[in-house]
């Protein structure tokens, strides 16, 4: 598995987890105030690592060519 499959694979992973939290909150499985901020915290988080993965897989294809 090359750098990219693997790039592509862990955004994948990434997408998934951003639909569960998405889905918790959309589907009022928040808990309380504390839950609903650690969740938007969480997709903070996924959506930094995505788009820095994306950044490193562009400039990857890039070289590449």
């Amino acid at each position: 598995m090359d750098e990219i499959d693997f790039t592509q694979a862990i955004l994948r992973l990434i997408r998934e987890r951003r639909h569960n939290v998405i889905e918790t909150l959309e589907c009022d499985g928040v808990k309380d105030m504390n839950h609903y901020n650690r969740l938007m915290g969480v997709l903070d988080g996924i959506n930094f690592v995505e788009q820095e993965l994306k950044v490193l897989l562009e400039k990857q294809e890039h070289i590449d060519d």
